[in-house]
């Protein structure tokens, strides 16, 4: 039934009606300008999080004719932030937590946190943006994630390298996997979340460091061998091979050739300011095939803005990666765009005013300022100084905020293509926020198996998704419930429990096959894995559509 007129009105004119309206509902209009007014006045269509009302940007800057540029731009911007958010994870967030671990005298295999970063923010970014509960994005990217990883890439290793796996290692993450999915199950069956089950979720993986430590030492006494440091996860159950920091002693290659590693030379500091903030490392440039070059220029404006406002202290690079200028600049860039660029609800990070009379950055401003002329004065071009390792937890807290701010931009545009096609928020999540958050899953640990590693690759398999659903729903969930006074109210769908159940489904079935075939990992295990897949997606695109309704 269309929406009239005077219905309009109406809605224009109360509050009352405004809240009755979900944003959805422009699709029951006629008039292309009654639509841009409805999503500029709908409470459900405004954004708690981000910065850009990207349904106003569809509806009141295009025409009709125009809407499917408007979508063809959002997804370019939806890539490219993408892009960014994984560069800003794996170029400038992993390295200064390696450098942090160190200084600290932490295990590195904390680092695991590194790995997961995007998961678990485009997790906390969804539950923060959801409407009435709806956790149906967070939840579909975390679960559908799982199923991705733990059928398509684990059938992709299968057949691609047969082989024996570790016995314990693998039931070790499956059972906790099957643990953790139950429990998830559970609080989908009730449709609240207390504060306490989601602290829960992170005592769990708590729980499954301790064993995997614990185990760990006594397979390497039981060997006679002397017991390595002790770690958080051992480098073959959670990492894969674009993040290897899970070994003390192991280097890291993938930042040598990184856009943001520059290797030191002696030229002036003025060059090397330049090239330091140059987005296209030369040397990758020239090595580069066409598509490559393409993706550089791409990517570019990305990199640019990181690298204008994140250090980088690299141990894989000679001097440390210091630029004398850059890095001092960075002491007023970081902090003044983590003051314009927070805009969080729980935090309530973005004030304006000190005691109602100054502004915040105007006093961030000039002790930034004079940070950077301090560092310029009692430092040179080389060697680096003392103090250096102290940029990293700058880098760190800066590389939090842009990796919060681009989960919350990707999570909004997908939002609103959910609302432009009228697609569920749960669907969205177990395909586009699925499949971009593990295609370098994908990548890393099939690239793994062809270089005679499946056992790592497989171990990524299982270890990454467990990593993810624990924290990426005990770490949001936590934030959500102490926001909302103890419990979280969840709005769901049947996709949800699909989900849930066919990740159950495929852990329990992988568990028994796997078990019954010798720990053999088979092609006919790996070809069943991607046929299973194929089925879910299926069951799920018939829950969509109505094909198949159930009450939940």
């Amino acid at each position: 039934m269309k929406i009239s007129n005077l219905s309009l009105f109406l809605y224009e004119s109360t509050n009352f009606l405004a809240l009755a309206f979900q944003c959805r509902d422009f699709h029951k209009l006629d008039n292309i300008t009654d639509i841009c007014d409805f999503v500029n006045q709908t409470a459900s269509c405004a954004i708690d999080e981000g910065f850009i009302t990207y349904t106003s940007f569809i509806y009141c800057y295009f025409s009709t004719e125009l809407l499917p540029l408007a979508v063809f731009i959002l997804l370019i911007w939806w890539l490219l932030l993408f892009i960014g958010l994984a560069v800003t994870a794996d170029d400038f967030f992993c390295p200064a937590l390696t450098v942090i671990s160190k200084t600290l005298g932490l295990s590195v295999t904390f680092l695991a946190f590194g790995n997961g970063a995007p998961d678990i923010f485009s997790a906390i970014a969804a539950i923060g943006n959801a409407k009435n509960g709806d956790a149906g994005l967070a939840m579909g990217a975390l679960l559908g994630a799982g199923v991705f990883v733990t059928t398509v890439v684990a059938g992709v290793i299968a057949i691609i390298c047969p082989f024996d796996a570790m016995q314990r290692p693998f039931l070790r993450d499956v059972i906790f996997y099957l643990a953790a999915v139950f429990w998830t199950f559970y609080i989908l069956w009730k449709k609240e979340i207390t504060k306490y089950e989601s602290i829960g979720f992170i005592g769990l993986y708590v729980v499954y460091v301790l064993v995997v430590v614990v185990g760990r030492y006594i397979y390497q006494k039981s060997r006679g061998q002397p017991a390595p440091p002790v770690t958080v996860v051992t480098q073959n159950t959670i990492t894969d091979e674009r993040r290897p920091l899970l070994n003390t002693d192991q280097k890291l290659p993938a930042y040598v050739d990184s856009t943001v590693s520059v290797e030191y030379q002696p030229y002036s500091s003025i060059s090397h300011f330049f090239s330091s903030l140059n987005p296209i490392d030369s040397a990758a440039w020239q090595k580069s095939s066409c598509f490559g070059k393409i993706y550089h220029i791409f990517k570019s404006p990305a990199v640019f803005m990181l690298k204008l406002t994140i250090p980088v202290v690299d141990y894989d690079v000679e001097n440390h990666n210091w630029c004398r200028y850059l890095n001092a600049l960075h002491l007023t860039t970081g902090p003044m765009f983590a003051i314009f660029s927070t805009k969080c609800k729980y935090y309530n990070l973005r004030l304006k005013y000190i005691f109602n009379v100054y502004p915040v950055w105007a006093i961030i401003l000039p002790i930034g300022l004079l940070l950077t002329l301090s560092v310029i004065l009692s430092s040179k071009h080389h060697p680096q100084p003392i103090y250096h390792p102290l940029f990293a937890y700058l880098g760190f807290l800066v590389a939090v905020i842009w990796i919060y701010c681009i989960a919350n931009e990707v999570v909004n545009i997908l939002q609103t293509f959910g609302i432009v096609f009228d697609i569920s928020n749960a669907i969205l999540g177990l395909t586009f926020l699925a499949w971009g958050n593990s295609v370098g899953d994908l990548i890393a640990d099939t690239a793994m198996a062809r270089q005679g590693y499946p056992r790592m690759g497989i171990s990524a398999c299982f270890g990454g998704p467990l990593f993810n659903l624990l924290l990426g729903i005990g770490i949001p969930f936590t934030i959500g419930t102490i926001k909302q006074g103890g419990s979280y109210k969840i709005n769901l769908t049947l996709e949800e429990y699909v989900l849930a159940g066919f990740l159950g489904f495929s852990l329990v079935s992988s568990l028994l096959i796997v078990s019954l075939s010798k720990f053999r990992m088979s092609r006919g295990w790996g070809v069943y894995l991607m046929i299973l897949y194929v089925v879910f997606l299926v069951i799920a695109i018939l829950a969509e559509t109505g094909v198949i309704n159930a009450q939940v």
